[in-house]
């Protein structure tokens, strides 16, 4: 749907250029395009004018990321780095000169709250009894990205298992996100790591879940748009729950525009979400095509009176936004709530929650390889082990008493009474809204999105924190009760440089008339602004990636690096004298060959490796290529050993196969004789001048070979100039 805009724009583009420029060769380099903080549009358009790659763009949020995640600042947003994304770009540039783009998305790098399912990727939901939980396939709406040709180049740190318990945004798995407006302050919860990774242009956008206040509390916080769709506009399938009455996926991002791109994108009918049936008519192709700067010029809007008062700062920020609105020419109408609708979780969001907990939990959990936690209990009991509660990062005792506590409730589930709150309590809360808007006859209901501003991290005192709320959430609970949508749109900002929010609520599937209104505001006000914690700077793309602790073999490690063979580690190292294992080779080869389709791959029967298994598809594709056939134990039986060592004769006989080497000078090396099992193969590197040897004569066939040694094989196999001299 977006495709056909993209390329018009490009054609305009061209045409004008064309126009204004003297009849002279423009390289597209000389175009030097900046990424930050520019918009899905602005990027969509500078990759088809050649301006930029796909590979570059990915390149340049690791940079950033490597500079002010884990250092610098320490933002602390990131849980995992997608390892596929350089490759994934280079794939998607290559479709892109040869067919187009798939859509406005294309080669676009994103994150996502790792709650997600990304093949590949490990789904921990913050939780480290979850650090190696391998889905089997993707989320619904992560599919339904990927096939527009976005890139996931990392998942993001959340509340633990969404919920923050007093430390919002800390889990035991990825520690505590903070807010890169405040370093003493936190980034909301529990959607936490997307809003401090998309405000601090470490990504175009992000994908959070809402349960009670997941995706609007973080985006207020860090100066984001964000929306909590209708419930079932947008699918939940292969998202951890917290509870599928209230759950949502939704964006973060930094405009209104581009967070109607990405909703429009994730919107969709799931057979595997029943919720998602009722949308099928309702649902917008394209939020943003026929955004409408002027909506708010002929608005009725009621401003939700209950949702003032605990903070001053938020207060005259709120009600300067609504001035704003009514210089513009909207209708400002004050409205109240009922005592029941004021504090929605005590009566209901809390404990639903906490019944539909368990048992949509442990559904989930059931889909996962074997080998993973299966249970609620087993999670708790790997919580309360001695190994994490002694780690830097423990569990929150909050959430850990939660934990238990949704144990307890589950019994709750499905009781007369739970079902009362379910078929009468929540709809009363909607007939009481709609009777209000109805009668008002308004568009939209405002209110600061959260009374008070960003609150202090739970580690660190801040005496200028100033909050009179009993809970700073409370105006959310309504759309999550309803199950209504809900915007937040950056508003201002504290004295402390806190962003504050307005939010504008409506009726089920009214997406598209708030996301204009929410427009006409953000284009009249301008209001958001830039983290100093995380300023631009220039990244060379040009350069080669770099690894700090890389001597030896430099040129053929970064000759690797910049094929996007080998991609080193987060924190920038490659650790070249680490073992390769057998996995890390596999992998490497496959990219080097640009084989990224694992679809209709055939099972090689070994014992230790299967269906779902983290790099099942790459070693059973391996195998196919008849790049490496395994090993045989004592019982006959046929196994891979992903995680372990590779000897420097293995790795002799994977790359003679995988590169098909020819060679008949015989071996002579001390150790390797004709008898040798390897004999054939160390003859073979040694006649391609890939491998010398040791200065006594050896070559070692046993040992295990180095990362860099590996890389340095590999880069004499693919080019002569690095096979040293005779």
């Amino acid at each position: 749907m977006f495709k056909t805009m993209g390329q018009l724009k490009t054609l305009i583009a061209f045409i004008l250029v064309m126009t204004l420029l003297p009849l002279a060769s423009v390289s597209a380099k000389e175009t030097e395009f900046d990424p930050f903080e520019k918009s899905i549009g602005e990027i969509s358009d500078a990759l088809n004018n050649n301006e930029i790659t796909s590979e570059e763009l990915v390149e340049y949020y690791l940079e950033r990321i490597e500079a002010y995640d884990k250092q610098g600042p320490a933002i602390n947003s990131i849980i995992t780095i997608n390892a596929q994304a350089l490759e994934m770009a280079k794939q998607l540039d290559k479709e892109r000169q040869k067919n187009g783009p798939r859509s406005v998305l294309h080669g676009i790098p994103i994150v996502v709250k790792d709650n997600f399912d990304v093949k590949g990727m490990p789904t921990s939901g913050g939780s480290v009894a979850l650090k190696d939980a391998y889905p089997r396939e993707d989320a619904f709406t992560i599919q339904k990205l990927k096939d527009a040709g976005a890139i996931i180049i990392a998942k993001t740190n959340m509340s633990e298992l969404a919920a923050s318990y007093g430390r919002l945004g800390y889990s035991s798995l990825g520690g505590l996100t903070l807010n890169p407006y405040n370093l003493n302050r936190d980034a909301s919860g529990s959607s936490s790591g997307t809003a401090a990774a998309v405000t601090a242009n470490f990504a175009v956008f992000g994908l959070g879940t809402d349960t009670s206040a997941s995706v609007r509390g973080p985006a207020n916080v860090t100066g984001l748009v964000g929306i909590r769709p209708t419930t079932g506009l947008t699918s939940r399938s292969g998202v951890i729950p917290s509870s599928l009455t209230f759950d949502t996926t939704g964006p973060l991002a930094r405009s209104v525009e581009d967070a109607a791109i990405a909703l429009s994108f994730m919107a969709g009918v799931d057979e595997k979400d029943d919720k998602t049936l009722p949308a099928k008519n309702y649902i917008v192709e394209d939020y943003s095509e026929n955004l409408d700067n002027t909506a708010l010029q002929t608005a009725r809007v009621g401003v939700a009176v209950d949702f003032f008062g605990d903070s001053a700062e938020v207060d005259e920020i709120a009600k300067k936004a609504i001035e704003k609105m009514e210089e513009m020419g909207a209708v400002a109408i004050p409205v109240s709530f009922s005592e029941l609708t004021q504090y929605l979780w005590t009566p209901i969001v809390g404990p639903v929650n906490d019944a539909d907990f368990k048992v949509q939990f442990e559904e989930y959990l059931a889909q996962l390889p074997e080998g993973q936690p299966k249970t609620l209990e087993e999670i708790i009991k790997i919580s309360e082990s001695p190994e994490v509660l002694n780690s830097a990062t423990p569990v929150n005792p909050g959430r850990l008493e939660g934990l238990k506590t949704a144990l307890k409730q589950a019994e709750f589930k499905d009781t007369p009474e739970y079902n009362q709150i379910i078929t009468n309590d929540m709809s009363n809360v909607r007939n009481e809204i709609q009777a209000i808007m109805e009668k008002e006859n308004l568009d939209a209901i405002v209110f600061p999105t959260m009374s008070c501003p960003a609150s202090p991290r739970f580690d660190k005192e801040d005496p200028t924190y100033v909050c009179e709320a009993y809970d700073t959430y409370a105006a959310s609970y309504v759309a999550s009760a309803t199950g209504f949508p809900e915007i937040t749109v950056p508003a201002g900002v504290t004295k402390q440089e806190v962003p504050v929010g307005i939010s504008f609520f409506g009726t089920a599937y009214s997406e598209q008339a708030l996301l204009d209104l929410a427009y006409s505001f953000e284009q009249a006000t301008e209001a958001r602004t830039i983290p100093k914690t995380t300023p631009n700077f220039t990244v060379d793309l040009e350069d080669k990636p770099k690894f700090k602790d890389v001597n030896s073999f430099v040129d053929e490690i970064e000759y690797l690096a910049a094929k996007g063979i080998i991609q080193g580690y987060t924190d920038g190292t490659f650790k070249p004298n680490n073992s390769v294992t057998r996995l890390q080779a596999v992998r490497m080869i496959l990219r080097e060959k640009g084989i990224n389709d694992f679809s209709a791959i055939v099972n090689p029967g070994f014992i230790d490796v299967k269906p779902g298994d983290n790099g099942y598809e790459e070693i059973a594709k391996a195998v196919e290529l008849g790049i490496i056939s395994g090993k045989v134990n004592a019982q006959g039986q046929k196994y891979f050993d992903s995680n372990g060592n590779l000897t420097r004769s293995q790795a002799a006989k994977i790359l003679v196969s995988a590169y098909d080497l020819k060679g008949t000078s015989p071996a002579e090396f001390k150790d390797v004789s004709k008898e040798h099992w390897a004999y054939d193969v160390v003859s073979v590197l040694a006649a391609n001048n890939i491998a010398a040897g040791y200065a006594d004569g050896t070559f070692k066939p046993s040992i295990n070979l180095s990362r860099q040694y590996f890389a340095a094989f590999m880069a004499r196999c693919l080019d002569d100039q690095f096979k040293p001299v005779k």
